[in-house]
């Protein structure tokens, strides 16, 4: 079995034994139709994870996922967001590997012109990893960037609350989910 077919087959097997929202996760495809056979598998929601939005923090970081470079990623966001629909097409961004507050707001707000949730986690080193000793980012540049975010998925009407899976929906990874909530309570009250 190619993989491929093993994915979809992985899906299946999922919604035919329960009914529970699924998150697929891939790279842009070579052939924007595997959007479709991943809807018609029974996945929901996709993502597809840019990580880093710069094309030189991206060749410093990980150059090998740097080879399919972001306007690649960008054609395929919108292939995905016209099968899976607005807002159910989300993207990882981690802060602190060197992306700019303002460079990771830029590509948030063109991806949520698109329809494609942000989700915006800092950046954590891990022992025993190569980026062990790479620095979590300043408190003061999450907080600024996740206010941010934040205010731009309101204006462009995108939320993690209406995500069918995933990690934003989940949200624990990131201060954003709670970032939106507090931003929906000031102008409910405003």
């Amino acid at each position: 079995m190619m993989r491929g077919e093993m994915y979809f087959a992985c899906a299946e097997a999922i919604r035919a034994r329960c009914d529970v929202p699924i998150q697929g996760q891939c790279e842009p495809p070579a052939d924007f139709a595997w959007f479709e056979r991943m809807r018609a598998s029974g996945i929901d929601s996709l993502g597809m994870h840019l990580e880093a939005v710069t094309e030189p923090v991206r060749q410093r970081i990980m150059p090998g996922k740097a080879q399919v470079p972001v306007s690649v990623y960008f054609e395929a966001f919108e292939q995905a967001v016209r099968v899976f629909g607005w807002g159910q097409v989300s993207t990882y961004i981690l802060a602190g590997l060197g992306d700019s507050a303002e460079a990771i707001l830029q590509t948030s707000e063109r991806l949520i012109a698109l329809g494609v949730y942000p989700f915006v986690v800092p950046f954590v080193p891990i022992a025993g990893t190569p980026l062990e000793h790479h620095a979590a980012p300043e408190a003061h540049f999450v907080e600024r960037l996740l206010d941010g975010v934040a205010r731009l998925l309101a204006q462009g009407r995108l939320s993690s609350d209406d995500i069918k899976a995933g990690c934003g929906r989940c949200g624990a990874c990131s201060g954003l989910k709670a970032r939106e909530a507090a931003l929906r309570q000031q102008v409910t009250h405003a």
